[in-house]
């Protein structure tokens, strides 16, 4: 009888054994392989991008992404900016992610953003907002002259014509810093018609616009107006002596010294920087910015120190000190040697022969070039 209790038990054990065994519903996902659900992309590029693209997903919602760029919008038609890349880190797999653009096709960012989406293998999809910032260069802006007075030391109080164009010159043991009118019967005072004065210029506007860079070595291209201002003149920088004639009533020799002075071209020019620190101007009609004028440097409000190496006549230093209020656009001419005409002691000796420093004293108004900048580069 115990036998027969036992086998019994054993059997209805087994049976339930076996029923815990039967299949229940669980409340887990289906694990599918990774590869199946790929929808990241590894590169972005538009037109007119600046540096990489930031690709951001969150795993916590998995169906969506975001896409960040900055792009140089100068000329630029946000309702149709081009894609010139979307990239996946496998394209020749057979998993490869498909995207709702492709290289070629254009999206609407006139809203500010636009959205893609990506399609992985296993259907699953992400939609992407791409959404950009403008990159602008720090020289972008509008700058007004600040003129200075007389800054050498005979010169002050002597004259009340105050301008924005200082120079340094003159040869060895006799470097000179002046704002250019400290001799203004140089620039014609005699028969004065407006026409030769340095200070004509103070009055002008200067525009600078980014117009595109460099993608790989981020170089910076861009146009700049100079406009006429209220009335309408550019300095023109002839030097000559009193009114232009000598005692007997002939005209004297007269300098052009527009290519030293003139730093940035009437009307409109180029501009470049090229990462070294210096500001190259080009023609305006050099659009290939093939051919450089000159470099200029953009100096910070405060004491510029010149010179300092130098020895006077006394062979003590002859540095010279420029204050600049606001800032100022600075053309240098090397090291020298400033040595021809030494047995001239003209004006000539410094303001045209032996010319170290050019500077323009200007202030910034705007971040943002004017809003006729296009009309100006049509003139």
């Amino acid at each position: 009888m115990k036998k027969i209790f036992r086998n019994l038990f054993l059997t209805v054990a087994a049976l339930a054994a076996l029923s815990s065994c039967d299949k229940k519903a669980r409340n887990t996902e289906e694990l599918i392989d990774p590869w199946l659900r790929e929808r990241t992309p590894v590169n972005v590029r538009l037109e007119a991008q600046v540096g990489p693209a930031v690709i951001t997903s969150d795993w916590r919602t998995d169906e969506v992404g975001s896409v960040s760029v900055s792009l140089v919008t100068t000329g630029l038609d946000m309702s149709a900016v081009k894609v010139v890349a979307l990239d996946f880190k496998y394209p020749e797999s057979e998993f490869c992610p498909t995207a709702s653009i492709k290289p070629g096709d254009t999206i609407d960012l006139s809203d500010g953003d636009a959205e893609f989406v990506v399609t992985s293998k296993s259907g699953e999809i992400r939609t992407y907002t791409i959404s950009y910032s403008v990159f602008s260069d720090p020289l972008e802006g509008t700058y007004s002259f600040t003129p200075v007075g007389p800054l050498m030391a005979d010169a002050i109080g002597k004259h009340e014509y105050n301008c924005a164009c200082v120079m340094i010159g003159g040869f060895e043991k006799y470097i000179t810093l002046c704002q250019v009118m400290d001799k203004y019967w140089l620039w014609g005072m005699g028969n004065y018609d407006g026409i030769h004065w340095p200070l004509n210029e103070d009055d002008n506007i200067l525009s600078f616009r980014l117009d595109k860079v460099d993608d790989i070595t981020g170089y910076t291209f861009g146009t700049v107006v100079n406009t006429p201002g209220a009335d309408g003149k550019y300095a023109d920088y002839i030097l000559k002596d009193a009114d232009g004639k000598d005692s007997n009533g002939d005209a004297v020799v007269s300098y052009d010294i527009n290519d030293e002075y003139r730093l940035i071209p009437r009307g409109k020019a180029r501009w470049a920087k090229y990462g070294d620190g210096y500001i190259t101007i080009f023609d305006f009609e050099d659009k290939d910015y093939k051919a450089p004028l000159h470099k200029l440097e953009l100096l910070e409000s405060g004491e510029h120190k010149f010179w300092s190496d130098a020895l006077n006549s006394s062979g003590e230093s002859a540095e010279q000190t420029l204050n600049v209020p606001s800032l100022a656009l600075h053309r240098p001419f090397g090291e020298g040697p400033f040595a021809n005409g030494t047995n001239n002691w003209g004006e000539e000796r410094w303001y045209v022969n032996n010319i170290r420093n050019v500077f323009w004293l200007i202030k910034k108004d705007t971040d943002s070039a004017l809003e006729d900048h296009d009309e100006y580069l049509a003139e």
